[in-house]
């Protein structure tokens, strides 16, 4: 697979503001001194190895919620403003998903049956509301290849939407610690923190990591 550099940039961009944040700016500096000359994702065990010995679990969640890709904001501004004057958390996710499944439908080309999937399962951003908390599971990244293959290694491939580790899957190699997927949370997080202008907590529930079939992920609104 080609892989984005101006990607990794970023990425580390954000794991150096966060490091810095938690008062560990010295721990990037040891993490990136021969990155260069590692395989990605053998660097990236090792990062995940060095946070579980220098940090907290609660600093470990933090730095790499910070290291999440965000969501542009314009769908989500009029689900904002309605919460905001109504409190009303069933209806702001009832119109999350209502907007993630406009989006989904042309974006991965699903027909009725496959969006009918998706809704009973509580694959998406929206997931399913169990009062105050949503679970939501991530949909496949590539949707229509994860249903067409057997493959077990493919089918994980298929699923999982990080650029700079999912072909470790297909090279049917050791998972990373789960706590890397706290960067796939903090997209989640992201998306509810604007919503309802306010903190809110995530657990990873499931992952690939843990041998699970899919990623999913908890949000506790406080």
């Amino acid at each position: 697979m080609k892989f984005d550099k101006n990607f990794e940039k970023q990425w580390l961009n954000k794991l150096q503001i966060g490091l810095k944040k938690i008062g560990k700016p010295d721990l990037f500096i040891e993490l990136t001194k021969d990155k260069d000359e590692q395989p990605l994702v053998e660097w990236t065990k090792k990062l995940m190895d060095l946070l579980k010995v220098n940090l907290t679990q609660d600093e470990i969640n933090e730095v790499m919620i910070g290291c999440a890709c965000i969501t542009p904001k314009d769908y989500l501004e009029n689900i904002r403003n309605e919460y905001a004057k109504t409190k009303d958390l069933k209806k702001a996710h009832t119109m999350l998903q209502e907007a993630f499944e406009k989006f989904i439908r042309q974006y991965k080309n699903l027909d009725d049956e496959q969006m009918k999937f998706l809704r009973e399962s509580g694959w998406g951003s929206a997931g399913k509301l169990e009062g105050n908390t949503i679970i939501s599971t991530k949909i496949p990244k590539e949707f229509h290849k994860y249903f067409q293959t057997t493959d077990v290694q493919k089918k994980k491939y298929y699923y999982c939407h990080c650029p700079r580790i999912r072909d470790l899957f297909l090279n049917n190699e050791k998972p990373l610690d789960v706590n890397y997927c706290y960067c796939s949370a903090g997209f989640t997080k992201d998306i509810w923190e604007y919503i309802l202008q306010r903190e809110v907590k995530v657990e990873i529930i499931e992952s690939l990591m843990k041998g699970d079939e899919v990623c999913k992920i908890a949000i506790y609104i406080t």
